[in-house]
């Protein structure tokens, strides 16, 4: 019987785990590249994109940004900062409620997504290039059944 050690993964599943750790770490400096041109990392990309995504007509609050993007909302906080600073989204002062903030993506963000949405999506099809087309298919069902 072979010995467990601490760095040997105990289990086939987290193997499995380890490795998608890892491939993320990949996936995420392959899309920080394809952005880099743009100015614009993967993280405040994402948050420009939900916006882009909901429009301007509905405007979110931080938390609801916070929320849809997994992430804290310190992140969100700094990320709109810097967003707002280069022009691509607005926070404005709720009218009902001033402790709230509306944010929505300007024209200039609009802009910004229509030239950079090619060649993230381009990327993004390019980290499956070496699988089959009915690979794909299969590992995106699987990724989807598992909530990644």
């Amino acid at each position: 019987m072979k010995q467990q050690t601490p760095s040997t993964p105990p289990s086939t599943r987290a193997q499995l785990g380890e490795a998608l750790l890892q491939i993320s770490d990949d996936i995420l400096d392959t899309i920080n590249d394809a952005l880099k041109e743009y100015g614009i990392s993967e993280s405040k990309f994402s948050l420009l994109f939900l916006l882009y995504n909901t429009g301007t007509n509905q405007p979110l609050q931080p938390s609801e940004i916070a929320d849809n993007l997994g992430i804290r909302r310190a992140s969100v906080t700094k990320q709109l900062i810097w967003l707002e600073a280069h022009q691509l989204i607005t926070r404005t002062i709720c009218l009902e409620d001033q402790r709230m903030v509306n944010v929505t993506i300007t024209e200039k963000g609009y802009q910004l997504l229509d030239l950079v949405l090619p060649h993230y999506w381009m990327a993004c099809a390019n980290l499956t290039n070496k699988l089959t087309e009915e690979e794909t298919v299969c590992l995106l069902q699987l990724l989807i059944k598992i909530g990644l």
